[in-house]
C-alpha cells in the first residue's frame, strides 16, 4: 500500500494521486498511517513474548534477550519513520 501510493503520488498529477479516500493527506499519507496504526496494533504482543519466554518454533529454547531488544529498538524507528511519512493523515485526522 505504502509503495503504490508512493509510486501513484510521484507519477500522477496532484489532480489524479490525491483520491482523498480517508483525508485529504493523499494516498501515501493514508496508507503510512494505517501501517503506523498496524505497527501499534501489534506491539503488546510483542512485548507479551519479552515478558512469557518466547519460543520459536515451540521445540527450540527461548528466544534470546538481545532478539526482543533488537526488535524492540526497530519497531521504534519503524513507528518514527511512519509516524513521519503519515502526519499529514494525522493532523486532518
Amino acid at each position: 500500500g505504502l509503495l503504490t501510493g508512493g509510486l501513484i503520488d510521484w507519477l500522477a498529477p496532484v489532480y489524479i494521486s490525491s483520491p482523498n479516500i480517508v483525508t485529504t493527506a493523499g494516498l501515501e499519507s493514508d496508507c503510512a498511517a494505517a501501517l503506523f496504526l498496524l505497527t501499534w496494533a501489534v506491539t503488546p504482543s510483542n512485548i507479551f513474548m519479552y515478558t512469557h519466554g518466547a519460543r520459536l518454533p515451540m521445540e527450540q529454547p527461548q528466544v534470546p534477550v538481545s532478539f526482543h531488544v533488537v526488535r524492540f529498538l526497530l519497531q521504534v524507528v519503524l513507528l518514527g519513520f511512519l509516524y513521519q511519512l503519515g502526519e499529514g493523515t494525522f493532523d486532518a485526522l
